[in-house]
């Protein structure tokens, strides 16, 4: 389907929240990141705490590097255009793997500077953003693909993912380079997060 089509589609309210969100989604995490850095944190992790929300982030973003590595370049650009639909890999298991895993990057790293409530609230303005994002793009996937993404939908599950694959690959494979390229940006987020917390332990 052209963008011109798509361009005429009668999204829902939410849907036209989400499309806005989508287009600065990079971007709306930062303010609450920033009050990580800024305040007094609520708590010191123990090692066994901070060992765990370390592994949170590095399984987070493992997933996004299975997630990437099948859908490619496409998932931080996906929009009112998909090149195409694809049902492979973690997306055999649930709908939207990528932003389970950002969801639990971002509340791993609450807990790392020693927050609590600060990591709810983040957790909390996580799914609000990806509930009203997913719904602009389920709309658009649904005027792209019809009956094929109807069916998607109908066999995955939205967030609870499966502990087995539920639906037929569409044949992507996978390409680790393709997903490391892609990810550059999230390991530069990464890494700034990390030398935010050595500098704030250092000198604030």
């Amino acid at each position: 389907m052209s963008a011109e089509i798509l361009m005429q589609v009668d999204y829902s309210i939410v849907a036209r929240i989400g499309r806005a969100w989508f287009k600065v989604r990079s971007y709306s995490p930062i303010p609450l990141f920033l009050l990580l850095v800024i305040l007094p944190p609520h708590f010191t992790p123990t090692p066994l705490q901070m060992a765990a929300a370390v592994l949170g982030i590095i399984g987070a973003e493992a997933l996004r590097i299975w997630s990437v590595g099948y859908a490619g370049s496409a998932t931080r650009t996906r929009g009112d255009s998909v090149p195409q639909l694809v049902h492979a890999g973690p997306y055999r298991f649930v709908r939207n793997p990528l932003y389970l895993a950002n969801i639990a990057m971002y509340t791993c790293a609450g807990l790392i500077f020693g927050f609590s409530g600060l990591s709810a609230l983040i957790f909390l303005f996580s799914a609000i953003e990806y509930i009203f994002i997913v719904a602009f793009e389920e709309e658009t996937l649904h005027q792209l693909f019809g009956k094929s993404y109807e069916n998607y939908c109908e066999k995955v599950p939205r967030w609870s993912p499966s502990f087995h694959p539920l639906i037929e690959s569409t044949g992507q494979t996978f390409s680790l380079l393709k997903a490391l390229r892609s990810e550059r940006s999230t390991f530069f987020s990464l890494a700034m997060m990390g030398f935010l917390f050595v500098v704030k332990k250092a000198f604030l």
